[in-house]
């Protein structure tokens, strides 16, 4: 799943491991004015356990207004939606054996939305298996 436009986006993709391990490739750039900041990881797990996936679940079902999961190495996904439906994804990248991290922020607007849960759903249970 791709989350922004050609400047700034975060992609997130699932990306077994040898040993048939759960874990993701994530790239983040965000560019503007000759500047360009990137980051990936190739290599990165998700907190998957019973009460994420519930918490996603109320967020997605607009239970709850926000979400946030775990990655490995120091990372997170946060998630709020706001009073028109749009979410903005908040997420730390971090890779221990470089000592490097990068933070940012993408939205996806609120007509998107629904697609992006159903996605990211998808993506949640990929990795819990």
């Amino acid at each position: 799943m791709r989350i922004g436009h050609d400047e700034i986006f975060l992609l997130i993709e699932s990306e077994p491991l040898d040993g048939g391990y759960a874990a993701m490739r994530v790239e983040a750039v965000a560019s503007a004015s000759g500047r360009k900041f990137t980051a990936s990881h190739d290599r990165l797990m998700m907190v998957t356990d019973d009460s994420t996936v519930q918490n996603f679940s109320d967020f997605a079902s607009l239970k709850s207004g926000q979400f946030e999961t775990t990655l490995t190495e120091n990372g997170w996904l946060r998630f709020k939606r706001n009073s028109h439906g749009a979410i903005t994804v908040r997420y730390r990248i971090g890779s221990w054996k470089v000592s490097a991290a990068m933070e940012g922020e993408v939205v996806v607007e609120g007509e998107f939305a629904n697609a992006f849960c159903r996605e990211f759903s998808i993506l949640l249970r990929s990795q819990k298996a």
